[in-house]
């Protein structure tokens, strides 16, 4: 266990302008066990905080590696205790934040002392500049209401007073129509966000609810990504009574996709991987369909051996045994690629499926929709 977790966090190679780094310190950005070590190791560091007994704060709530912390000690004691857990570990690094106007920003909320309680309301860096999600923008009209009422839900969370809530509304309302989204669209997604809240509290999930949920994911393309979802789930219905299909939408295009390829180079590589081929018959019209997840040529050189062997499980072999035929390898092709092994399958069956009869293969993966 211990040499794989090292394996999934150490030596980590990333690509950058067509060269290939080795990350040796740390874990990685964007790796999915990074919050799980980090928050692991800090847990682990704040042990030593028990062991202060004078010059400690009253309050230590931390959030991954952000810390909100309450002294009753002078601003040099402050300094001092900063200094000394700087020396827990030689890559621990503390930055010191004080309050400032009786107010200090932790994360997204902004904590200010008045006279003897604390109000919280929202924070807002300096470079904020109001940029949501378009009206205009391609995606679907149920993800901007969404938007809506995840800010307000935010608002209602986060914000300690009535007052300040009012106030936050109504500079929603105006940051709102500032990103082109008209006047009944945020009157009805504001109401939809307050009744979340009321209900939210109240809701209690049905353990109960023998429906199976089923979830596909589907690119974007405007209005005929709706109906195409509609006709799906209404056509489900009827063959699946006891489930629930859901659709969620994805963009088919954007900056990154466009960009980040160009940063960091192309890898060559991956044209020879992870695809679907054919095989032709030199001698007549049938055709071998397969999938692999290694180099084109290195599938192909097994299949070479599986012939000169004669392999028994081998549907090329079977062919030439039956007909006395040759393979054409000089005149192999990829079809199509495919990183994720379901999704491969399937386009190998569909391509298949497509021959009419006249692939060596046979189809893998068959879906029964109507019986």
């Amino acid at each position: 266990m211990r040499i794989l977790l090292n394996l999934s966090i150490r030596d980590a190679p990333f690509r950058f302008q067509n060269k290939i780094y080795k990350q040796i310190d740390g874990v990685a950005m964007g790796n999915p066990l990074a919050p799980i070590i980090a928050d692991l190791w800090m847990q682990k560091i704040e042990e030593k905080l028990n062991r202060y007994t004078t010059n400690k704060p009253m309050i230590w709530l931390r959030y991954v590696d952000d810390i909100f912390c309450v002294f009753t000690i002078s601003k040099e004691k402050i300094f001092e205790f900063r200094t000394r857990i700087n020396k827990w570990h030689k890559n621990l690094h503390f930055t010191l934040k004080l309050e400032s106007d009786n107010s200090i920003a932790f994360l997204d909320v902004l904590v200010t002392q008045e006279q003897d309680k604390l109000t919280t309301s929202l924070y807002r860096k300096p470079t904020h500049a109001g940029l949501y999600m378009l009206w205009d923008s391609s995606q679907n009209r149920r993800y901007k209401l969404s938007l809506i009422k995840t800010l307000v839900i935010r608002i209602y969370r986060i914000c300690s007073s009535k007052e300040i809530v009012t106030q936050e509304l109504h500079l929603l309302r105006t940051t709102l129509t500032n990103n082109g989204y008209p006047p009944h669209i945020i009157k009805r997604g504001i109401s939809e966000g307050e009744i979340l809240i009321k209900t939210m509290s109240h809701t209690k999930k049905d353990v109960n609810n023998s429906k199976k949920v089923i979830f596909f994911t589907i690119k974007y393309y405007g209005q005929e990504s709706i109906i195409f979802a509609s006709r799906v789930k209404k056509f489900c219905r009827k063959l699946l009574p006891n489930s629930t299909i859901q659709f969620a939408f994805k963009k088919h295009m954007s900056l990154k996709s466009i960009f980040l390829p160009k940063l960091k180079g192309i890898d060559e590589e991956k044209k020879k991987k992870n695809l679907v081929y054919s095989i032709p018959c030199m001698n007549c019209d049938k055709v071998y369909i397969g999938e692999t997840s290694r180099m084109k040529e290195t599938r192909m050189k097994e299949h070479k051996t599986n012939i000169q062997k004669l392999s028994s499980d081998s549907k090329l072999v079977e062919h030439i045994l039956k007909y006395k035929h040759e393979i054409d390898f000089s005149n192999t092709q990829t079809l199509a690629f495919e990183s994720d092994w379901r999704k491969r399958v399937i386009k190998e069956s569909i391509l298949t499926s497509r021959t009419l009869g006249k692939s060596m293969n046979e189809t893998k993966h068959n879906i029964q929709v109507i019986s």
